[in-house]
C-alpha cells in the first residue's frame, strides 16, 4: 500500500505536465482577433477576455492592447496598456492610437498621449457608456483595428410596441422655472365691488322688483319708495327753477336798461340835436332815468339858451347887470342839478346790475343745491329734467336704483316695510373678478414681493387661475403668525366661489433657462435621474445634471441638447425594456 501511494502521486503530477503542456499550445480562441469585426455585448460577460488591469483584451499576432475605462475617483477616461502577447511590455511611446465612439446622436473621436505607463485619452468619457467602438493603432509601422460594442441603458422598441404602450416623445429647449412656495388661500368678495344699497331718505315700500341671487345691471330698477321727504326736495327743486329763471330774465333786462342808458348819456354828452336825441331814444328800453334826464337836460338847454341871450343884451347894454347875473345862475344851477343826476342814474345803473347779478348767482345756487340733493338721493339728470315738464307729476315716488352691475346676496325689505335712510335693504356683488387672501408665514416675508406671480388652484373643481400679488399687510397676525397677502383674479364663469378654501402657489422668482424638462419625464435608473431619447426605434437613458425644478419643469445643466426627442409619456415602459434587455454599466 505504501510502494503505491508515491507512485500515483507521480503519475498524477505526469498527467498535469503534459496537459499544461498541451494548453500552452493551444490559441487564445478568446481574444478577439484584428480584422475579427464581430461584436461583442458587454452585457454578455466573458465574451471579451480581462487584462491584468480589468480592462478589455485585443491581439494581432504578437501586438496586444489593454483596454479600460478608469473612473475611480475622477471623470471617466480611456486608459490603454500596450504589451506583446507573450507578456513584454511595450512602451507607450511606441503606440499611435485612436478610438472612435459611435453614439446614437454623435461620433467622440478620442487621440491619445503616452504616459510612464499606459496611453491616456483626452476626452471624459461620458455616460451612458453606450456606443460603437472603433479603435485603430500603429505599431512599429503595422496598423491594427478592432470593433466592438459596448451597449447599456439602451433597448430597442417597435413602432407598433411604441404606439401600444403610449409612448409619447417632445423636442427639449428652453423653458421657464418657477421657484415656488406653496401656500394656501381662501376666496372672498371683491370688497371694492361690493356694493351696501340704502334709500337715502325715509318712505315705505310700495313694490320690489329683485330678489336674492338675482342678476341686476347697473341702473336697474330694484324698488319703489314713496316718501314725503323726496316730495319736499322735488317741490324746492321746482321752486329753485323758477327763482332762478326769473332772476336771470330780470338780470338780463335791467343789463338792457343799463345799456341804453349809457347810450342816452353818451348822446346828451354830445349836445346833439334835442329832436335828434329823442328819434334815437326812442325805441330803446331806459325806464325811469329817461324820465329824470331828459327833462333836466331840457332845463340846461333852456337855461343856457337865457343865459347866452341875457349875456348879449348885458354886452350891449340893453339889460341890467342885474338880470344878467340872474340867467347865469339859472344856467349854473340847471348845469350842476343835470351833472349830479346823470352821476347819479350812472351810478345806480351799475349797482342795480350787481345788485340783479348777485340775486341771479344766488337763484342759480339754490338751484344747484336741490339738483345736488335729488342726485344724491339717485335720480338721474334725466329724470330731473323730467320734473320741469311733466304734467301731473307724482313727487312722493322714489325709484331705487342699482349703482353697479352685479348678483344680489342679501336683501332686507318687503312690500309696506317703512324704512330709514341708512337701512341697509340690498348688498351687491360684482363676481367678475374676486379676492385670494394668502395666508403669507412670517419667517417668509423676506422673499415676498409686491407683483409677484401666483398661481391659485381649487383641486375639486378641477380649476386654476393666476394674478399677481397686489397687497401684502403690514401687520403680522399674532395668533398664526403669519401676514395677509391678496390677489385679484378673473371669474367670468362664476366658478370662484368666495370662501373656498384654495391651493396657492407663489412665484418667487422665474427665470427662462436653455434646457428645460418635464419632471414627469424622469426616471431613476443605476444611481442616474436619466430621460430616455429616442432616435429611430432606439431608446437610450441619458444621465442627466439637474438644476432647479417647480415642480412641473426642471432645469438640464448637461446630459441634454436642445432639440434632442425625449420621451415625455409613459417613460417607465421604456425603462423596463432597458432592464429586462440586460444592458447594464460593465466595462
Amino acid at each position: 500500500m505504501k510502494t503505491r501511494f508515491p507512485f500515483l502521486v507521480i503519475l498524477i503530477l505526469g498527467l498535469g505536465v503534459l496537459l499544461g503542456i498541451r494548453i500552452l499550445q493551444m490559441e487564445p480562441e478568446n481574444l478577439l482577433k484584428s480584422g475579427d469585426q464581430r461584436k461583442s455585448n458587454l452585457s454578455n460577460k466573458g465574451s471579451i477576455s480581462r487584462g491584468p488591469h480589468g480592462g478589455w483584451l485585443f491581439f494581432d499576432g504578437d501586438f496586444q492592447l489593454e483596454v479600460t475605462i478608469y473612473e475611480k475617483g475622477i471623470p471617466p477616461e480611456f486608459r490603454v496598456y500596450p504589451s506583446k502577447v507573450s507578456g513584454e511590455s511595450i512602451s507607450s511611446n511606441e503606440v499611435d492610437l485612436n478610438i472612435e465612439l459611435r453614439r446614437l446622436d454623435r461620433v467622440d473621436l478620442i487621440n491619445f498621449k503616452s504616459t510612464a505607463d499606459f496611453l491616456v485619452g483626452n476626452q471624459t468619457i461620458e455616460e451612458p457608456h453606450s456606443f460603437e467602438v472603433d479603435i485603430k493603432a500603429l505599431w512599429q509601422g503595422k496598423d491594427y483595428a478592432w470593433q466592438f460594442s459596448q451597449i447599456e441603458a439602451r433597448a430597442e422598441i417597435s413602432t407598433e410596441a411604441i404606439k401600444a404602450s403610449g409612448i409619447t416623445t417632445t423636442k427639449a429647449g428652453p423653458g421657464k422655472i418657477k421657484i415656488i412656495q406653496p401656500l394656501t388661500g381662501e376666496i372672498s368678495l371683491n370688497e371694492e365691488k361690493v356694493v351696501h344699497i340704502v334709500p337715502r331718505l325715509d318712505g315705505v315700500v310700495r313694490k320690489v322688483f329683485k330678489d336674492l341671487g338675482d342678476q341686476v345691471e347697473k341702473g336697474e330698477l330694484l324698488a319703489i319708495l314713496e316718501s314725503r321727504e323726496l316730495a319736499d326736495v322735488k317741490v324746492s327743486y321746482l321752486s329753485a327753477v323758477k327763482q332762478s329763471r326769473l332772476a336771470l330774465k330780470d338780470l338780463e333786462r335791467e343789463t338792457l336798461v343799463y345799456k341804453n342808458t349809457l347810450t342816452m348819456l353818451e348822446l346828451l354828452e354830445l349836445q346833439s340835436d334835442f329832436e335828434e336825441i329823442r328819434r334815437h331814444l326812442n325805441n330803446l328800453v331806459i325806464g325811469e332815468s329817461r324820465k329824470l334826464l331828459i327833462p333836466a337836460y331840457s332845463k340846461l338847454q333852456l337855461a343856457s339858451s337865457v343865459y347866452q341871450r341875457e349875456k348879449q343884451l348885458h354886452e350891449k347894454g340893453i339889460s341890467s347887470k342885474s338880470e344878467y347875473l340872474l340867467a347865469l345862475e339859472d344856467y349854473k344851477s340847471a348845469e350842476a342839478k343835470y351833472v349830479a343826476l346823470r352821476e347819479k342814474i350812472a351810478y345806480d345803473g351799475d349797482w342795480n346790475i350787481r345788485q340783479k347779478q348777485r340775486t341771479a348767482e344766488i337763484g342759480q345756487l339754490n338751484l344747484q343745491t336741490a339738483n345736488q340733493k335729488l342726485l344724491v338721493l339717485g335720480l338721474s339728470t334725466a329724470q330731473i329734467e323730467l320734473l320741469e315738464t311733466q304734467e301731473n307729476p307724482i313727487f312722493t315716488q322714489y325709484e331705487l336704483r342699482s349703482s353697479l352691475s352685479g348678483l344680489v346676496i342679501k336683501r332686507h325689505l318687503t312690500t309696506g316695510e317703512a324704512l330709514k335712510k341708512d337701512d341697509n335693504i340690498f348688498v351687491l356683488a360684482d363676481f367678475s373678478d374676486v379676492w385670494v387672501n394668502i395666508a403669507i408665514p412670517a419667517n417668509n416675508l423676506k422673499a415676498v414681493k409686491l407683483g409677484q406671480k401666483v398661481r391659485v388652484i381649487n383641486e375639486l373643481m378641477g380649476i386654476e387661475a393666476t394674478g399677481r400679488l397686489t397687497y401684502l399687510s403690514s401687520i403680522i397676525d399674532k395668533k398664526n403668525r403669519t401676514a395677509t397677502g391678496r390677489v385679484v383674479i378673473p371669474n367670468p364663469k362664476k366658478l370662484w366661489r368666495p370662501g373656498t378654501f384654495v391651493s396657492v402657489e407663489l412665484i418667487l422668482e422665474e427665470r427662462t433657462v436653455p434646457i428645460a424638462i418635464k419632471a414627469e419625464a424622469i426616471q431613476n435608473l443605476r444611481d442616474w435621474s436619466v430621460v430616455f431619447v429616442k432616435y429611430g426605434n432606439h431608446f437610450e437613458g441619458r444621465p442627466l445634471q439637474l438644476g432647479a425644478s417647480d415642480g412641473t419643469w426642471v432645469e438640464v445643466l448637461s446630459g441634454l441638447s436642445e432639440g434632442e426627442n425625449y420621451v415625455i409619456k409613459n417613460s417607465f415602459t421604456v425603462k423596463a425594456e432597458i432592464e429586462k434587455s440586460g444592458a447594464t454599466h460593465s466595462h
